[in-house]
């Protein structure tokens, strides 16, 4: 039976928003889903909550705050706005290709070829005028990556709205703190002039609680995967990476009670992904394969490989302690953000990667390395070879490179990457 392209279609021809897409695509979704796999509709809840709730915002009179890179999303939530975290558009796009490279084609007009696929899809949405909603406000932060930097401040003037840009510093000591603490304390008055009102502690508390039971719930997930054989499968990783746009609502944590309720039931039954018994663990190092996610579903069952962390590291996060502190709260709070995924890693000296690395290695103990480098992350290309000498000089395993673009398809199809994955498990890995 043919594919139903109908959506698709409709979004090539500038007919349908990009947001109304990812809120019928997930309808569909669960549709399918109710029928063939009902015990697994949670993992895609939190996806029709985030999409429908974006989309729905002005109509429920709510002001859409668009941000990229690590900000205080606790604060906009409190603020009574809907947070939209540009990431999340290209990776739900791109398991599509076509749609994809609509964007990125027209983000090619006007900035580099080499940009990240990340940034040139929200841009060339932005160019195509296909959101579907205005945003009311942008924030967004100076992240290490080179790309965002020179695409955030051309949306900013392309979006012509109130918009506030963190500043982060290279040190992570206590004046890099206090750094910190005083740019949130700016934007809470950003915010406020934004909306029109004051800051209600009592909605901070709120949202700063939720965010706290997302991460230890995470923590916890994530402590699973330690175990032998793993209990989760590769895509959970992906999955949990919504955390970063959906923290600070109970929904984040509903869908990570229920991933540690399958985990633990599936430790207790000795079970895990691999059909034939996990055989190897891996590590996927530097980037997520968004737009070949199924390549983890693959390492599964052709050679019994469990992705068990990568170097994103959605593990634990820092947790607010004493709510009532304001002052605690934001210093708190500017550490989530230096040490939010991949930014602990990619900013600052190499020791921060290597770090990460070493501890994914020492705790989770893969025997699987995989170097998956998105060629739009070139600061990260940068320390590759001093994080792969880390591991063949510390624990013995040999990685592949493999240069991917998480978002274009079109650079290398999931075909392309069986065949090198392939290649080093038969004469690495098996030999």
């Amino acid at each position: 039976m043919a594919k139903d392209t109908r959506l698709e279609d409709a979004v090539m021809a500038g007919e349908m928003s990009v947001f109304d897409f990812c809120c019928e695509k997930v309808e569909g979704q669960i549709e399918r889903m109710r029928e063939k796999n009902p015990d697994l509709l949670w993992t895609l809840q939190i996806q029709y909550d985030m999409w429908h709730q974006v989309r729905d915002a002005h109509k429920n009179g709510k002001k859409l705050v668009f941000f990229g890179g690590p900000v205080p999303v606790d604060i906009i939530v409190a603020f009574d706005c809907v947070p939209v975290y540009l990431d999340t558009i290209p990776i739900r796009l791109s398991p599509n290709p076509v749609l994809t490279g609509k964007f990125i084609d027209a983000a090619e007009k006007y900035v580099p070829a080499t940009t990240c696929g990340l940034c040139k899809t929200y841009l060339g949405t932005l160019v195509e005028d296909q959101y579907g909603v205005k945003a009311d406000a942008f924030v967004y932060s100076t992240v290490p990556c080179d790309s965002s930097r020179v695409v955030y401040p051309n949306m900013e003037r392309m979006m012509n709205v109130p918009t506030f840009a963190f500043d982060f510093p290279y040190r992570r000591d206590w004046r890099g703190s206090e750094y910190m603490v005083n740019q949130i304390e700016r934007f809470v008055t950003f915010m406020e002039d934004f909306t029109g009102t004051k800051l209600d502690w009592d909605k901070m508390k709120e949202a700063m609680t939720n965010s706290n039971n997302t991460f230890e719930l995470q923590g916890k997930c994530c402590d699973l995967r330690k175990h032998k054989p793993c209990p989760l499968p590769g895509r959970m990783l992906v999955l949990n990476g919504t955390s970063n746009a959906m923290a600070c609502y109970p929904e984040m944590a509903n869908l990570l009670e229920k991933e540690l309720e399958v985990g633990e039931m599936m430790i207790a039954l000795e079970m895990g992904p691999c059909p034939g018994g996990e055989k190897h663990r891996a590590a996927l190092l530097q980037n997520m394969p968004w737009s070949t996610s199924g390549i983890m579903d693959w390492m599964e069952k052709e050679y019994d490989t469990v992705a068990i962390m990568d170097a994103f590291g959605f593990q634990h996060g820092d947790l607010y302690q004493d709510l009532n502190n304001r002052h605690d709260c934001f210093a708190v709070m500017g550490r989530k953000m230096q040490n939010n995924p991949m930014i602990h890693g990619a900013a600052g000296p190499v020791e921060n990667y290597t770090y990460l690395v070493d501890k994914i290695f020492s705790e989770y103990e893969p025997d699987v390395s995989v170097f998956l480098g998105h060629i739009g992350c070139k600061h990260t290309w940068a320390v590759a070879k001093i994080v792969t000498d880390m591991i063949q000089t510390k624990y013995g395993v040999p990685s592949l490179y493999l240069d991917i673009d998480g978002i274009d398809g079109r650079y290398k199809s999931l075909d392309e990457m069986k065949g090198s994955l392939g290649d080093y498990f038969d004469t690495v890995v098996n030999k």
